[in-house]
């Protein structure tokens, strides 16, 4: 029986909303293990999460079941929820 194999990767970068200074160096270990634990949940393995106070890298395999529009909602859908729980300063957080 074939077998159709494929590995997709990606070079993801994010900025915040208006390229804020909206990640404190506090908080940038947190996001970057949390975003990790993301990609894992939806079928991503993530290489490397890295970034500065206003914009994010993500190195990540594409899972064979999702779009890359899929990937990158539910990373950024996820990640700016849990930011706004962090802090009370960044309520209004957007990515």
């Amino acid at each position: 029986m074939p077998q159709s194999l494929s590995k997709v990767l990606l070079h993801v970068v994010f900025s915040t909303k208006n390229r804020d200074s909206s990640i404190s160096k506090d908080i940038q270990p947190k996001l970057y293990a949390y975003i990790a634990s993301i990609c894992r949940k939806i079928g991503s393995q993530a290489f490397r999460v890295g970034g500065t106070d206003n914009h994010i890298h993500i190195a990540c395999s594409l899972p064979r079941s999702l779009t890359i529009s899929k990937l990158l909602e539910e990373i950024k859908k996820r990640s700016s929820k849990w930011l706004k729980t962090q802090d009370d300063t960044l309520r209004a957080f957007s990515w």
